[in-house]
């Protein structure tokens, strides 16, 4: 008996651990969030997808699956931090940040690359277009 208490004391021990990595890494990424310049930096411009559109309202907009996205993709072939779009000086630029399934735009996969407007932008099976802002507000 007491060998077996002492391997759900070792298998605790262990889960709490794993629960504390993921509240550091969570809260990390929460600090990293509330840092980002929220203001309309590039307000004329969106993504666009089936009716959706993601708004564009800060220099840095993370793209993926995980619920602390920016623009949240749920669709299991979409990564949980799948891309990452940033603005300098109305540049607009979208890098891939590890994903699984690759970042394409029209078509050609990509690690970087400046986007331009009309772009279609690839992750897993979800087709975003980078366009100008419409009047719709749908989100």
């Amino acid at each position: 008996m007491n060998s077996l208490n002492l391997i759900l004391c070792a298998v605790s021990a262990a889960a709490l651990d794993i629960c504390i990595f993921v509240l550091i890494i969570t809260a990390y990424r929460e600090k990293k969030s509330s840092k980002k310049n929220w203001h309309e930096v590039s307000h004329d411009m969106e993504l666009a997808e089936q009716g959706k559109i993601y708004e564009l309202g800060c220099d840095e907009v993370l793209i993926g699956r995980h619920a602390s996205a920016d623009v949240r993709l749920p669709d299991l072939s979409v990564s949980r931090y799948h891309a990452m779009m940033t603005v300098s000086d109305g540049v607009w630029t979208i890098k891939d940040i590890g994903s699984k399934s690759g970042l394409f735009v029209n078509g050609e996969l990509i690690r970087e690359k400046v986007l331009s407007e009309n772009d279609i932008i690839k992750l897993g099976n979800r087709r975003l277009i980078f366009r100008k802002r419409s009047d719709k507000r749908v989100r």
